[in-house]
This record gives structure tokens, sequence and C-alpha cells, in this order.
């Protein structure tokens, strides 16, 4: 009994906040939360995570930009005039060019490394002396970063830094911050040569974070130390040139998930190791662009109105041939020149566009507040009713974070979300499957058969208004039994008695079932039902009186098929009782009905075989009048005490509903009736004697009258004692 109770408290209490608590832990190791900035991992859950960055991302769309960045394409087009690799000293005029028409910095993303040639030293003189008439060319940088299993093989050869790299470069550096845990490179795989190191006006790096599983650009190292000094992002090192902030004026600091870089006017969060978040403009095609060719052809031809365009842009030229390979994915392209995602790091920095992932704190507060509303929602709501509000929960959430990321540039991690959402859902879901079905079973095996298919999916579907425990409930009984059962048993043959007694009880089981009543039992030919269990029933009474009034017109318009089963005609008697009566499961441990015992169902039955006396059809109490009187037609029929009882109750005939207009016959018949009772009841005998005989001119033979007549006589030649009250007590069942 005890582990029963606690079972219920369980189910009704605990199972929603039970189901939520294990679906966010489980997520929480799943997706590693503490590791969000961790973008070199390798954890599936995590990689999944960033998808969800990129819907957002795609579902915000395209944002607005700075509109102050040109690419320079260097296409087929350029190739086919051009061959490939251009040489030095045309890039390094047309740098100079754009230079001239107001450009505010030009970028090269095409390494230029030493060459020995006599002839290419030329062309390399060639190009460093145009880009000494200019203040604003930045070249590239490929410093190595080691993965995460190669750095410890690497950690002990710090030192070999090569010095050719360190010399050419080294002066474009920026001092080093101390104790910083920004990435590191042991050597620099690409780096420019030295007279154009000698007059560019810095460098940026070209190193990109690939997602290790779907290699999407999403971050980009803010700095990577080398040597001993720290080097900007390509679009980094062009912002802080064209904002003029120089690099004694970069501090940071740390914070709990990250750093805080501050460049004078600039402030920006990174993660752990310095990793920005990438806020892309949109496709790579959104961003302004123009053939490098065209830019060589513009100024062969003095085209003033082409190259003007150039003016307050920061260019980037880059290769856009697709044999070169310098292609990457994108949350908004499937391959993206590498060159157009140095440009939108120029543009979330100048723009300070920058997207954050939502403090840890904030994302837990989502991810428990949603998976408790949808543990409630699971355990509490039908299975249609809480997918709905799964999915409104979900399209919430959903809203609420394309909002944040789209108006206030905070990633809040909605795949986690989502994915303990449903599994929170689906666990309890089946846990009540689990658990419920048994209750499932209980409930039709007990009422299938007895109560309406209705009544048992609403049981089923709201367990909370039926108990399977015995509880004290106001109830409506009828029992009925066939008049002389025992002599039509003995003339009919058993097979006959059998169909004859099927089709009987098939129809008046309907009938009760139909009015909203529950069958108890059947007792040889007589049927046990009641009202108001178990669904509340507010109108149990008049509903127990329509079906005691269907149950006779039914059983009349039978007779004909029992005429043909066993020749005989089949007339019952009903009684019905209203009281406060104790409902639910009793039985053994090994077999368990759902009945109802009290005081009430006694008279209910008693009531039944006082027709017997009275020659009535159906007798209700004064109980069951009260509650349905305005609804039904009857007349008082006696106050008598049952057999056990010691109580008078007052008992009626119920005649019709009052939905039905009574005869104007019937209406006098009850009249006088009434006049006649209350003469009874005075002790005026030959007046009611009279009012009987003079009733039964309305409605001949009436047996209710007949017996009064015969009362009231027995009583002119015997009168009743003067404690008299008009009671009659009656001596058999």
């Amino acid at each position: 009994m005890k582990l029963t109770f606690n079972m219920k408290l369980f189910r009704q209490y605990l199972t929603g906040p039970t189901f939520s608590i294990a679906a966010i832990l489980i997520t929480l190791v799943l997706f590693d939360t503490s590791f969000m900035f961790d973008t070199l991992g390798t954890s599936v859950f995590p990689a999944i995570e960033q998808r969800g960055y990129d819907i957002l991302m795609r579902a915000r769309g395209a944002r607005e930009s700075g509109q102050d960045v040109m690419l320079i394409k260097l296409d087929e087009y350029t190739d086919q005039v051009m061959g490939w690799p251009i040489r030095r000293e045309v890039y390094g005029a047309v740098i100079a060019l754009m230079n001239q028409y107001g450009a505010k910095a030009v970028a090269l993303d095409v390494v230029l490394t030493e060459q020995p040639g006599e002839e290419d030293s030329l062309d390399n003189a060639h190009m460093a002396e145009y880009i000494g008439t200019t203040d604003n060319f930045f070249p590239i940088i490929g410093p190595f970063i080691p993965s995460a299993t190669e750095k410890d093989s690497i950690r002990r050869r710090w030192s070999e830094i090569d010095a050719t790299a360190h010399k050419t470069i080294g002066h474009l550096g920026y001092p080093l911050l101390r104790r910083h845990h920004f990435f590191r490179a042991p050597f620099m795989n690409d780096f420019p040569y030295k007279d154009l190191a000698a007059v560019s006006a810095g460098v940026g790096h070209i190193s990109l974070i690939t997602d290790s599983l779907d290699g999407i650009i999403r971050t980009v190292p803010s700095f990577i130390e080398y040597a001993g000094k720290m080097y900007p992002a390509l679009g980094l090192a062009l912002a802080l040139h064209v904002r003029g902030i120089r690099p004694e004026q970069i501090q940071y600091e740390y914070a709990d998930d990250g750093m805080i870089v501050r460049a004078a006017d600039i402030e920006f969060k990174t993660g752990l190791s310095g990793e920005i978040y990438i806020n892309y403009m949109g496709s790579s095609n959104d961003i302004p662009s123009v053939s490098f060719l065209d830019v060589v052809t513009a100024w062969r031809d003095n085209n003033e109105r082409f190259l003007s365009q150039f003016k307050g842009k920061v260019c980037i030229i880059g290769p856009v041939m697709r044999s070169l390979g310098d292609y990457y994915p994108t949350p908004f392209d499937d391959a993206a020149p590498g060159y157009s995602t140095h440009a939108n790091i120029y543009d979330t920095i100048m723009t300070e566009n920058f997207l954050y992932p939502a403090p840890f704190w904030a994302s837990l507060l989502l991810l428990v507040g949603t998976t408790l509303i949808v543990g409630y929602v699971g355990h509490t709501r039908q299975m249609r009713g809480g997918v709905l509000l799964l999915f409104v929960v979900i399209a919430l959430t959903c809203v609420f974070a394309f909002i944040a990321f789209s108006e206030a540039q905070i990633w809040f991690p909605i795949v986690q979300t989502l994915f303990s959402m449903i599994l929170c859902f689906i666990s309890t879901v089946a846990f009540r499957a689990a658990t419920e079905g048994r209750q499932r079973k209980l409930v039709t095996d007990i009422f299938g058969r007895y109560v309406d298919s209705t009544v048992v999916d609403i049981m089923i579907n709201n367990p909370s208004l039926v108990k399977l425990g015995g509880e004290k409930r106001e109830l409506t009984i009828l029992f009925t039994d066939i008049k002389g059962f025992s002599s039509i048993s003995e003339k009919v043959g058993d097979e006959a008695l059998v169909k004859l007694l099927n089709l009987y009880l098939t129809d008046m089981t309907s009938v009760v079932i139909k009015h909203g009543g529950t069958v108890d039992k059947f007792i040889g030919d007589a049927i046990m039902a009641f009202w108001g269990a178990p669904l509340p029933d507010p109108d149990a009474a008049y509903h127990a009186c329509e079906a005691a009034l269907e149950m006779q017109d039914r059983l009349e318009k039978l007779q004909t098929k029992i005429r043909k089963i066993a020749d005989v005609d089949l007339h019952q008697r009903v009684g019905v009782n209203t009281g406060l009566c104790t409902v639910g499961n009793m039985g053994s441990e090994r077999k368990l009905s759902y009945t109802v015992i009290g005081d009430p169902v006694n008279l209910a039955s008693r009531l039944e075989g006082a027709n017997k006396q009275f020659g009535t059809g159906i007798l209700i109490s004064e109980y069951t009048y009260q509650k349905a009187a305005r609804r039904v037609v009857t007349r008082e029929v006696d106050r008598v005490i049952v057999v056990g009882k010691t109580e008078p109750v007052r008992i009626y005939e119920l005649l019709d509903t009052s939905e039905h207009p009574i005869s104007d016959k019937l209406k006098s018949f009850l009249d006088v009736y009434a006049d006649a009772l209350k003469a009874y009841q005075e002790r005026k005998w030959d007046e009611g004697i009279a009012m009987m005989e003079h009733a039964m001119t309305f409605l001949p033979g009436d047996p209710v009258c007949q017996l009064y007549i015969e009362r009231m006589k027995l009583y002119q030649l015997t009168p009743p004692g003067p404690d008299w009250k008009g009671v009659f007590v009656l001596h058999s069942k």
C-alpha cells in the first residue's frame, strides 16, 4: 500500500521535474557547454550546435554593413589576359593607383615571398618602389598553428624560430601581451619578402579556424603570437589602421569565459584563445567587387569614373580562380573565396557588430526554464495537446533565440535547448505510456462494458476525474427486476431462457449507458446501475429517471421478440434512490469490481420490491424526487418504512418527464388523486374513499387508488392510533 502511494505521488508531482532535470544533465554532458569556445574540439554535439549558429545567421539574412570594403578579384578573366602569377610590379602599380584615388587601405591576399632570380629581384624592387609611395598597404603572413595533438611535440621546440621570418616582419608585429592565451605559432609558413615588408604599413595573418567536422569558418584568431610579437588577423589589422589605433593602445583582460580586448575606442570579447566570431555581412556575392583586369584596363584608359569608386574604400585583392583552391565553406556559402572572409572580419570590427555566445548562466536559464515547462506539459497534458504545446514552446524559444541573435548579436545555444526539450518530452511521454498503460487497461477492463466508450476515453485522458479506490459520493442508484421471473423460468427451457435474458439485459444495459449510467452488476434477471460515478454528474437523479422510463418503453417494444423466443410477456419493476454512498474498487486482490455500497443502495432495492405492493412500475424516493422534481411527472404514493429501517421515507411513482406534455385526462386524475391522498393523511376516510373512486373515473383500475380505498375502509372499522402519521410499514422486500 505504501509503495502504491509513493508511485502515485511520484507520478503526480515529480515525474515532470525528474525527467526535466535528467534531460538537462544529459544535454550538458553531451554538448559540454564549458567548452563552447573550443572550436578546435572534435565533439559531435558541439559541432551540431555550431549548425544552430549557421541556421540563425541564414535566417537573419544579410545585415547592414559599413559599405566601405571592396573586393578586387583575381579571376579567370584576369588570368586569361595577364597570366598567372601576376607580375609583382603590376601589383605594386595597381596598389599605388588605388592609394592615389583615395583608398583607405589595400591588402593583398597573395603570398609574395623572396625570389632569388635577377629578373625576379628587379620585379620585387619595382613593386616595393610603388608600395613605398603609399602608407596603407598590408601584405599577408601565414603562421603555423599546431593542432591539439601537435602541441606537445612542438612545445619542446619553441626556441626553434625561423630567424629570417622574424627579422623580416618583426618590426610590423605588436608588443607581446604578457600572460596571454592567444594562439602561438612556432614558425611562419608564409611572409612577404624583405623589401616589401620594409615599406608596408603592417601585416595581417590569414589563419582561419575551420570546424573539425564540417570545415565551416565561423571564427578567426584575433591575434597570433610568433617570436615574441603579436600579429593581428588581416581584417583586424585593416580596421585598426583605418581607426588610427596604435599597437601600444591595445590592452586586454581575462573574463570567466574569454578575454576582453580594448583597442582605443573599440572593445570586444573573445573566446579563451582570443578567437572572434565572424558576423558575416551575407553571401560573398553581397560584397561589392571588381575584376583586377578591369582596374588595369581603367588605369590604361584613364577611366576616372571607374577609378573614383576606390575613394574611401578598403580594398582587398585576392584570387577567386577555382584552380587555386582558396575556397572555404561559411554559414552563407558552401564555398566562398578566402579573401571575402577577411572582408567580413574587417566589417564586423569596424561596425562593432560583434557576435557573442550568451553567458553560461543565461544559456543555462533558457535550457532549464524551457525543459521544465516541457516536462510539465509532457506529464500533465493529453498527447495531442502536449505535442501542440511542445511545438509552441519550441517556436517561442526559436523566436527568442532569433531576436537575440539578430537584434542583440547574442548567440544562444538553440540546438542544445531544443535537444533537451525533445529528450525530456519523449522520455516523459514514454514513462507515462509505460506506467499509465496498466492504468488504462484497468480502467478499460472495469468500465469498458458498463459505461459509454466516450466516458471511458474521458476517464483515461483525465485520470483525476476518477479514483480507483473507495470514495464518498452522492449517487443515484437504480434497481430493476422482472415480474414473476421464477414462474417464467419454470415454463421456458434453458436455451430459450438464456436467449431471453441476453436480449433483455442487452437492451436494458444499452439504455443505462445511453443515459450516462454505470451498470454495476447483474443479479440473475435483476440489474443494478448507478449515476454520478465514475464521472461526476450533477443531473444524476434526472438521468436515472430518464433511463427508468426508457427501459419500460424499450421493454414494451421488445415484447414481439420476447414472444417469439419464449411465448411470454415480460414486465419489470424499477426502484430509484439518491444518497451519499461509497463507490470504488471492491473485492479481493485478485479480482476487483467497481461497485457502490451504502444505505441508499438498500433503499433503492427495497423500492424496486415495493412496486409489488402498490402495483406500480417505477418508484423513486423523495431524495431522488427533490433532485429532479421540476423535470419529471410523478405522483406521491405513500410514506413507508422499508424492511430493516425505522425512519419513514416518502415515495413517488415516476410517470414521465416534463419534456412531454401530459394529457388533460391524466392531469385531472393527478389533481383528484392529490386531494384524495391529502384526505387520507388527514383521517378523512369517507371523503378520501369518494375522491379515490372519483380519480379512477379518469384512470380505471388504478392499483394505488384501489389500495387506498381498501386501506381507508379498514381504517373506518379499526381506526389507527392517535400517533399515526400516515406512515405504512412494509413487511416484505
